[in-house]
């Protein structure tokens, strides 16, 4: 009898202990059903737009065109809303007989509407001054059960101007980096590296300003801030390691001096020895 009552003890924490554990999991999926529509699966047949030059980033003020098509469209439910939104200047898009804007409203009728529906969108991608991320489109849909996301496309825009001011940014903060560890290195070790230094913090200056241009969306200015100071990183550098090569010479001079007047002083001594002796 006692051992029973242990069993059904155990039985009862067991069942507990699983609750626990699945309950969570059970709420995850849950969470994760509801992240995409039941309603409506969307997919895109088309994305059309021009790319920055050795990148996949949306080149600003070009066209871009988008083709989605929804399909398994629930027939559970008698209509839903299908609200749109871009950030395309001019967006412009269709869907059956509806001309769609940015936050159009399209009531989707589910039991008219057939097997799938086209989405045809299209606009020019904005002026972005700096690199950024756009939404190109999003659709999310509404019903009684609430809302879902459908689709959303966002890609990052930028231009030929702001990815080489950014890349040659970059190139100079590793030199700068690269500088600040050199002149540390040498300075540790006792070499003056004054006129690396000087070079060194304008470099640290002129990166500053790059940036400063660069989040005011003056490009070209931040692209040539940008190049003086990968000049002056690079100057740093050299002079540093120009530093150390002429200390290292002057140390081996320092060495061989003393080499040769430790020989002259034996050879005297030697000499010396010799004459005491009596050999000549």
């Amino acid at each position: 009898m006692i051992a029973l009552k242990i069993y059904h003890k155990y039985v009862l924490i067991a069942i507990v202990v699983g609750a626990l554990f699945f309950v969570p999991l059970m709420s995850v999926a849950a969470t994760k059903e509801l992240t995409e529509s039941p309603f409506v699966k969307s997919e895109i047949k088309n994305l059309d737009y021009e790319v920055v030059s050795g990148t996949e980033r949306v080149k600003n003020c070009t066209e871009v065109s988008i083709k989605i098509v929804l399909t398994n469209i629930s027939k559970e439910i008698r209509s839903s809303k299908l609200i749109f939104y871009s950030e395309l200047v001019g967006a412009e898009g269709h869907i059956m007989d509806k001309v769609l804007q940015s936050g159009s409203i399209y009531t989707l009728n589910h039991g008219a509407v057939g097997e799938e529906a086209v989405v045809s969108w299209s606009g020019e991608a904005p002026n972005a001054k700096r690199r950024g991320s756009f939404t190109l489109l999003n659709i999310t849909q509404e019903t009684t059960e609430g809302q879902y996301p459908v689709e959303s496309i966002i890609r990052d825009v930028s231009s030929e101007m702001i990815e080489d001011a950014l890349n040659v940014w970059y190139k100079a903060k590793e030199a700068i980096e690269e500088a600040n560890e050199t002149i540390t290195n040498a300075s540790e070790k006792g070499i003056i590296v004054a006129g690396a230094t000087t070079k060194f913090e304008l470099a640290r200056e002129l990166l500053n300003k790059s940036l400063g241009h660069y989040n005011r969306g003056m490009q070209d200015a931040a692209l040539e801030e940008a190049k003086r100071a990968l000049v002056n990183a690079e100057a740093a550098n050299n002079l540093t390691k120009g530093a150390e090569t002429t200390s290292k010479i002057r140390n081996y001079g320092i060495l061989a001096a003393v080499v040769v007047i430790i020989v002259v002083v034996l050879a005297v001594i030697l000499m010396q020895r010799k004459r005491k002796r009596g050999i000549y």
